[in-house]
């Protein structure tokens, strides 16, 4: 039996470096910005991503596209 995947909703997720721990590793703090169109192109969500990282006191360090979808037996 096929199934289908239906994507609900997009959350684009920042890994933005926030200092330093008492052994001197880099810590990463996550910054979410939730609601992203279902329709989003890749190249645009990492565009804004990088627009974000000029406003930031901190560099981000990755990007991820979270994605919540729906699957459901075709009939």
């Amino acid at each position: 039996m096929p199934t289908t995947k239906t994507a609900t909703s997009y959350k684009l997720s920042l890994a933005v470096e926030n200092g330093v721990n008492a052994l001197g590793a880099a810590q990463v703090k996550s910054v979410s910005i939730g609601s992203v169109k279902l329709d989003a192109e890749d190249d645009k969500c990492l565009a804004v991503a990088n627009a974000l990282n000029e406003l930031m006191s901190h560099e981000v360090v990755n990007v991820y596209v979270t994605e919540k979808a729906e699957l459901a037996s075709a009939e």
